[in-house]
């Protein structure tokens, strides 16, 4: 029972960290603030 309110306590602690991560991302006129940049994969021409 007590292992099972710990993991209760970090999900609901997890879940608010999450929450405030994504209000943070999107700033007062909407735009997200972050952004996720895709690197370009480089295929070699041998193989």
């Amino acid at each position: 029972m007590k292992t099972k309110k710990y993991l209760i306590a970090i999900a609901i602690f997890g879940g608010m960290l999450f929450t405030a991560y994504a209000a943070n991302a999107i700033n007062q006129d909407g735009n997200q603030t972050a952004k996720v940049e895709k690197a370009r994969v480089k295929i070699p021409s041998g193989g």
